[in-house]
């Protein structure tokens, strides 16, 4: 922009102003004659006025040489302006245009505010600022897709085209959402406490590995009980299959952290976070075994307790998936999740304290590598 236009707004007033004090001179010149008229008119005899007839002519004729000089004023001031305006114009485009030269032959100096960016330019910012916060955030995209696809398998098994894979993939299913919520809430609530997160890093951190975690954890259980032959883990099993999925949890969010999100993780971070992880897995897994044995567990009729309840329908309904043509609806998964939740009750509690462990854990490793 021209400086001239800073104070154009004055600066293009002063014609206007001379302009109209012109006016008022020659208003003032034309009162002048008239009064030297009316002063005419009368009687010498009576009065004589020639001195002050005199004196208003030669003040008439002052007035319309200042009138002139007014309006002379008036025109010059206009050319001036017009003149600094365009010399002003010539000046900025030649310093716009030795600015662009400059920055085109050295453009890695060109400071960020002076770039100009067209719509594609703003555009690629915006992907880029989006593609920066799913960078930060990929686990809340991870669990999301995590929750999409339990959501479609709940629904497509309410059929029977699936057969006897319906009850495993509603079984996964119902622990990545039930993992999901009760790792969301316990990682929030530990996340709000602590002074190295916040609640809303807490239930990121703690739904992604609560939906990951039920997904592996259950898978391995099946596995094992599958392989074993068992309908019921043993506490030794249940320890083991809990440490394991603790691990591979642990290693797919150090990858995660590191390709997507582009921290750095050494090998070292890797076997220590799966050490600690399994060790807090077999621990938790015991603790919560140990408990149960001595906690009377949380009975209720019609939810998880005695024929008819959400727990039984549930049961039923998995056993017999895809058997005769009866499939399972959405309300009866819906049901066994509630009962899950009840039955559950002192392993939800457990979680908190893992992921109190967990984030004492992250505060230990920030404390030693400062």
């Amino acid at each position: 922009m021209a400086t001239i236009a800073l104070y154009s707004g004055k600066a293009n007033m002063m014609p206007w102003i001379l302009r109209d004090l012109k006016s008022s001179v020659r208003d003032y010149r034309d009162d002048v004659e008239d009064l030297g008229r009316r002063a005419a008119a009368i009687d010498s005899g009576i009065c004589d006025l020639s001195q002050v007839i005199d004196s208003l002519r030669s003040s008439s004729d002052t007035q319309e040489a200042k009138a002139d000089l007014l309006s002379e004023a008036a025109d010059m001031t206009e050319q001036f302006l017009d003149d600094v305006e365009e010399i002003d114009e010539d000046a900025a485009e030649a310093i716009t245009d030795s600015k662009n030269d400059f920055y085109d032959t050295y453009e890695y100096l060109r400071p960020e505010c002076e770039k100009e960016k067209t719509f594609w330019d703003k555009v690629g910012d915006g992907l880029k600022k989006v593609g920066e916060w799913c960078k930060d955030h990929w686990k809340a995209i991870a669990t999301v897709i995590l929750v999409a696809v339990a959501i479609v398998v709940i629904v497509v098994s309410g059929g029977t085209a699936l057969g006897p894979l319906a009850a495993l993939a509603v079984t996964l299913a119902k622990g990545v959402l039930i993992g999901t919520v009760v790792g969301g809430i316990m990682g929030g609530i530990v996340g709000a406490v602590s002074p190295n997160s916040t609640f809303l890093e807490g239930l990121e951190n703690g739904a992604f590995g609560g939906a990951l975690g039920g997904l592996i954890t259950g898978g391995l259980g099946s596995a094992v009980s599958a392989i074993s032959g068992v309908a019921e883990l043993s506490l030794v099993q249940t320890m083991l299959v809990s440490g394991a999925g603790d691990t591979i949890t642990s290693v797919l969010t150090n990858l995660g952290d590191q390709f997507i999100k582009g921290d750095n993780i050494s090998i070292g971070q890797y076997i220590s976070d799966a050490l600690f992880s399994f060790g807090t897995g077999v621990l938790f897994a015991g603790l919560g075994d140990y408990l149960g044995k001595h906690i009377p567990p949380l009975k209720i009729n019609g939810l998880n307790k005695g024929r008819g309840s959400w727990k039984f329908d549930w049961m039923y309904g998995k056993a017999n998936v895809g058997r005769s043509g009866n499939p399972i609806t959405i309300r009866t998964i819906l049901k066994g999740m509630g009962a899950d939740f009840i039955d559950g009750v002192i392993d939800h509690g457990i979680e908190l304290l893992k992921g109190a462990t967990g984030e004492g854990y992250d505060a230990y490793k920030d404390a030693v590598s400062a």
